[in-house]
This record gives structure tokens, sequence and C-alpha cells, in this order.
């Protein structure tokens, strides 16, 4: 985001905009899974409150990331709130949550600035992710951490059609965010969908309209995350080529996210499964 001076605790790099001194906030958030948007809901108001700002709305949107704002009835809404001047602030997990590429980062934060109004990244880096509950005042009592949700392994079939790209991409990104994973969600997202996408165009039998793909995450030691895309089609031709990038782009696309990509015989004898790992941390360029 743009830097602006700030008299709060927010470190520089999460807020646009400066911060007056008596902030009235909006809280947003999107998510296809309510559940998971009521949790970032809780969080976001954790965060302001640390920062002394007055919560006056908060609002999610049943959408993926990628939805555009004009199909979001909720942020119309947190639209109007900021326009009007009733809150002098926007409270998001990430960035993204709104503006998802770097052009429309650019438009959003040209308007927030000539309104004026600013905008804090309560969990950067981590679209559509709950903060932990922190640490309460000093008069307050001491509040945990919630425990990791136990059985970290979800696994789903699809048609092998392109229309089940989108779906696929909603459930991981639902299934992430309620496991907390500390990595970089909008990443773990984008390679999946390459690795379902490429098994829609290269693995589709001919004539098998009723052909299946299975989609696998599992988190594992010091939470690196296994995602796996199971096809009909037992062999990999050319399959170095491709995981190197001299052949397509879907898995090249992959690996500049940070995946190292693999693929393997399925267990069943019937077809394969083509894999990308993710470290909980995106590692450094």
């Amino acid at each position: 985001m743009t830097r602006a001076a700030s008299t709060t605790s927010v470190p520089q790099q999460e807020l646009v905009g400066t911060v007056p001194d008596r902030a009235h906030v909006a809280l947003y958030t999107s998510s296809p899974d309510s559940r998971v948007a009521t949790q970032v809901l809780v969080g976001l108001r954790e965060f302001a409150t640390r920062q002394g700002w007055t919560v006056v709305h908060k609002v999610y949107d049943l959408a993926p990331l990628d939805a555009p704002l004009w199909h979001r009835t909720g942020w119309q809404a947190v639209r109007q709130l900021l326009a009007s001047g009733a809150a002098t602030g926007l409270v998001v997990p990430d960035e993204r949550e709104v503006a998802r590429h770097a052009g429309d980062r650019d438009v959003l934060r040209s308007w927030l600035l000539g309104l004026p109004a600013f905008a804090a990244c309560a969990c950067p880096g981590r679209p559509g992710q709950a903060l932990p509950p922190v640490r309460a005042p000093r008069d307050s009592a001491v509040r945990t951490a919630l425990p990791r949700p136990a059985g970290r392994r979800w696994q789903r079939s699809y048609a092998l059609h392109p229309l089940s790209v989108r779906p696929v991409r909603e459930a991981a990104r639902a299934h992430l965010a309620l496991w907390r994973w500390p990595g970089d969600i909008v990443a773990a997202v984008d390679v999946l969908a390459r690795l379902a996408y490429n098994a829609v165009v290269h693995a589709r039998p001919a004539g098998e309209a009723d052909a299946r793909m299975r989609v696998r995450l599992t988190l594992g030691e010091h939470d690196t995350l296994l995602l796996e895309v199971g096809d009909p089609r037992p062999d990999f031709q050319n399959s170095a080529a491709a995981i190197a990038g001299v052949l397509g782009n879907g898995l090249r696309e992959a690996r500049l996210l940070g995946a190292e990509v693999s693929w393997l015989p399925a267990a069943d004898g019937h077809g394969k499964f083509v894999r990308a790992r993710l470290p909980a941390t995106r590692p450094h360029p």
C-alpha cells in the first residue's frame, strides 16, 4: 500500500492514507464461506480495538477474491460509508480483499487518498485469513490462542471440466482459511488452479464426459502444504520439460509462485497425481 504518516501502532507498510485522531472504521472481508467470513470479522474487530479505533460497520460478501467489486453488495455499502464520511477508515485482512490486481490497487489507493480516508491491512499477505486471538489489555484476562483444527486433510472429486476450476479455487481458499494456514493463501490457490486447469486441458479422455479429477490438500510437518490433483491419465509425457517450464506455462507459473512441483502414479493404479509443495512462509527472492 502507499505509505503515509500515521499516529497508530500499525506498521507503515500496512497503511494507506493518514489516520485521524478519532478514527471510525468499517470492517470488510470477502469469502464464499460465511463461517470463514465471520471468523475474519472477529479478528478485524480485535485488530481495530487494539488501535483505539471505533468500529461503525462490519460486513462481508459471499464471493471469491476474483469477484468484481460491482457485484459485491457488501463492498458497495462500505464504499458509501467512506464516500459520505460516516467512516474515516477501512480495515481489511489484506489489500487484495478489495483489489486483487496491481492496477486495481492503484485505483483504490487514489480513491482513498482523495476522500480523504485511510485503509489498514490487519493480516498482510494472507487475504481471507482471520487474525488469531491477541493478548488483552493489562487489566483484563489474557486470551489464549485457538488450537489448530484437527484432521488437516481435505479431498474431493470434481468433473474434469473447465467449469470445475472455479469451485476448486473457492473450496481450497475456504479450507486454508479455516485451517489458519500461515502461508500465502492467494498463491496456494493460484497454484492449485493451475494444476486443475492442466488436468482439464491435458488429461481429459476423449469422449468421456463423466471423467473426474481428484483434488487433495494436506498440511504436513512445519505447516508445509501439499496440493495434489489426480487425473485418469497414467502417463505424463514430457513431464521434465513441463515442470522446468520449457514446455507450457502452467507448471512454470506454479514454480514461480514458490511451489516445488512433481508427479507420481496413483496408488490405486488408475491415473496419476500432479503435486505442488509450498512452505508455510514464502521464500525470499
